[in-house]
């Protein structure tokens, strides 16, 4: 995993940072368990997916899904750029952005998908920082052209 931080690393901002990285690598390494911690797992958690059949109101059915896809992933990779993040004025809630650009094997060939945008709140919950909602997109420029 590549992660380009953002000039804004400091004190506050460092857990959460580590969240997100955490996040990563433990999709890369197919890691359920490293992945769950990263999120708040209750009935407010919000979670939208590349698909227009993919969001996820609640914790228990983004992790059902979470458990088949987090596993099928052979050779998946994701780097990291531009992440940013901004603390609420309270330092309770945190938003974030960044780019990801993964590459994995589909149909025993490697497929690489560059740009999607990754974006998301945490709030801080018992003193750990928790991911309450996340949205993955894509940029209609990387996706193929289905009409060629």
């Amino acid at each position: 995993m590549e992660t380009i931080k953002s000039p804004q690393i400091n004190q506050e901002t460092t857990p959460i940072l580590a969240i997100l990285d955490k996040l990563i690598h433990s999709q890369e390494n197919g890691n359920l368990n490293a992945f769950s911690e990263c999120f708040a797992q209750d009935d407010k958690t919000v979670n939208i997916g590349t698909d227009l059949d993919e969001i996820w109101y609640t914790w228990s059915s983004f992790y059902d899904w979470m458990k088949t896809a987090i596993k099928n992933k052979p050779d998946y990779t994701i780097a990291s750029k531009d992440t940013r993040v901004q603390l609420s004025q309270s330092k309770e809630v945190a938003w974030y952005s960044q780019l990801l650009d993964t590459c994995f094997e589909t149909k025993g060939e490697p497929f690489r998908l560059e740009g999607f945008r990754h974006t998301g709140v945490l709030e801080k919950r018992n003193n750990k920082w928790l991911i309450v909602q996340s949205h993955i997109s894509i940029p209609d420029n990387t996706l193929p052209n289905i009409n060629e």
